[in-house]
């Protein structure tokens, strides 16, 4: 008699339980108090100056910047023939940097006009690139990009250099293919 008495308790509960048997029915329906008020933080005062204009280089008065040419990396580390491009005779008095590079571009190469596109998504050799409209196979396969020691490398899936390109502007870039042939980007 009594494992039956634990087992009709047991049913009993279960029954209960699954049943959407909610804590209002034990007294419990009283929603939870609402958050205690936050009190505001002192926020000080702000003051404010006029920058300095800047001198002739683009850099404020006073200030100085050193610039050291990196080593370099990934792909480029691992190919010896990385710094033997000569760079073309034209070059821009800075440097770009990899934001510079970002979007889309024009690129001029093999005899035709076509899209490449830059974005910082982490890609094999360096930063992710695509390319539209392009007919070239090596051109139709660049996928990454990289920029070390002023020098813009452009890469495709395997990982092998397509071109080696220097700014002239900063809305061109000049250099030449591994086969040798020009390549230009332009915006």
């Amino acid at each position: 008699m009594e494992l039956r008495f634990h087992t009709i308790v047991t049913l009993a509960m279960a029954a209960l339980m699954t049943s959407g048997c909610s804590l209002r029915l034990f007294g419990r329906n009283d929603p939870p108090p609402p958050p205690a008020p936050l009190t505001v933080a002192p926020a000080g005062t702000v003051t404010g100056s006029a920058l300095p204009p800047p001198d002739s280089a683009g850099t404020t008065t006073g200030a100085t910047t050193a610039t050291t040419p990196e080593a370099p990396t990934g792909l480029a580390a691992l190919d010896p023939s990385a710094n033997a491009v000569p760079a073309p005779a034209a070059t821009t008095s800075g440097e770009l940097g990899r934001t510079d590079l970002l979007g889309g571009w024009t690129m001029a190469a093999a005899g035709e006009s076509c899209q490449l596109f830059m974005t910082l998504t982490t890609w094999a050799g360096g930063y992710r690139a695509s390319t539209r409209g392009c007919t070239n196979a090596s051109l139709q396969g660049i996928s990454a990009w990289n920029i070390e020691a002023g020098q813009v490398q452009l890469f495709n899936d395997a990982g092998s250099t397509v071109a080696r390109l220097y700014p002239t502007s900063k809305s061109q870039l000049d250099g030449q293919s591994t086969g040798g042939g020009p390549v230009t980007l332009t915006r």
